[in-house]
């Protein structure tokens, strides 16, 4: 695993299928990071109004798959090496990865494909895609697009070592990258692509009971929010220690906090997380295997 962003001084050019916001995300960050260039990178987006927005930011923006693998390879000085980043809806995969695999056989050069495409695996992906790409997966969450993502990397069957290493610079730019099995992708997904929300519900919890024990709202919800934020701050820059260690220091015997977490223990609260995630996997590999 890595969090160290590595400088390129010749990124090989990135076209990006799909234009919305994980794309606007990746694309910032690496070039704020010095891992991508404005001119280096391609986005093919259907909706013009997206198209004008890139084209003011220095991006090439095209509408059609083909003509941005066209463009790809006129940009490419190591034949097949620049990359193609999947990053459209789940529910669009199969007309992109039709309309990519018909522009990858046309241009008769290999390249690799990154997916970021939540619930479809590398073995569907090489099915759909054909001889001519090498996939790579990677699972991304929501604070990447504040450059404090978590991100998951694994390569599919028809890659090469290496092939991930792209992937893995421009991906460290936006926050922490992990390797990891396939198999463990649906469990990282419910641990850390839905973890977010789980942070935000308890936000939500913490704020409604300020409120129910006379704090005004609007102060209970700045309270909150600074309680998040600078316990968050101190468990990623306490990286020694457990976040076990980290509550028992704010838990003294027969205090307000060891009453608070009393409480949480008697209603279950670590198994309801467990059963909580666990039911976010199950779900993941239903979505995986095309279950409704």
């Amino acid at each position: 695993m890595t969090n160290e962003v590595h400088r390129a001084d010749s990124t090989p050019p990135l076209l990006f299928v799909g234009g919305g916001n994980m794309c606007r995300a990746i694309v910032e960050g690496g070039i704020a990071a010095g891992v991508l260039r404005p001119d280096g990178v391609i986005v093919c987006e259907i909706d013009a109004a997206k198209r004008a927005e890139w084209t003011a930011k220095g991006v090439a923006a095209v509408a059609d798959v083909g003509e941005g693998v066209r463009l790809l390879g006129a940009r490419d000085s190591a034949a097949g090496g620049g990359h193609v980043l999947l990053a459209v809806k789940p529910q669009m995969v199969d007309g992109a990865a039709a309309a990519l695999r018909a522009a990858l056989d046309a241009g008769g050069v290999t390249r690799t494909v990154v997916s970021i495409l939540a619930g479809t695996r590398t073995e569907a992906l090489e099915r759909l895609l054909g001889t001519k790409a090498r996939v790579v997966r990677v699972m991304p969450n929501t604070p990447a697009q504040i450059r404090m993502g978590c991100s998951a990397v694994t390569l599919g069957r028809s890659a090469k070592p290496g092939d991930d290493a792209l992937t893995r610079m421009l991906f460290a730019s936006l926050g922490h990258v992990v390797s990891l099995d396939e198999r463990l992708f649906d469990a990282f997904t419910a641990v850390a692509g839905s973890g977010p929300a789980y942070v935000f519900y308890l936000a939500e919890a913490m704020t409604k009971a300020a409120v129910q024990q006379g704090i005004h709202e609007v102060d209970a919800d700045a309270i909150v929010r600074s309680v998040l934020h600078g316990s968050a701050a101190l468990l990623a820059g306490e990286k020694d220690k457990p976040a076990a260690d980290l509550r028992a220091t704010v838990t003294s015997k027969g205090g307000t906090t060891a009453a608070a977490i009393a409480v949480m223990d008697a209603k279950g609260m670590i198994g309801t997380m467990s059963e909580a995630i666990a039911a976010g996997t199950r779900r993941g590999e239903e979505l995986s295997r095309g279950s409704g």
